[in-house]
């Protein structure tokens, strides 16, 4: 049975990623200071190295949450999987594939 998963994006503050994730039908993250996410190594600490030089200010708790959440969205989301967001435009939930 194929197992699909269900995963929880909040994104968009201006109202871009309505746009992009219905109309245009892509799922992106924008952490704009980080280096070409498909350069790192493909292990956690890679992330987490280069969060650390991109913000050598983050407390030390908010370093693995932030570079787990770049490691899953490019080494864990896959084709198939689910997406969830809530739209900053009309207040509603939004889901697809």
């Amino acid at each position: 049975m194929d197992q699909s998963t269900l995963w929880g994006i909040h994104a968009g503050k201006t109202g871009d990623a309505h746009t992009l994730f219905l109309k245009k039908k892509v799922v992106a993250i924008g952490w704009s200071k980080m280096p070409d996410l498909s350069t790192l190594n493909t292990d956690r600490d890679a992330f987490k190295e280069a969060f650390t030089r991109v913000f050598p200010d983050s407390k030390p708790g908010a370093i693995p949450v932030n570079a787990g959440q770049l490691f899953r969205f490019i080494h864990e989301m896959k084709p198939g999987d689910f997406v969830a967001y809530p739209s900053k435009i009309d207040k509603k939930s939004t889901s697809g594939v």
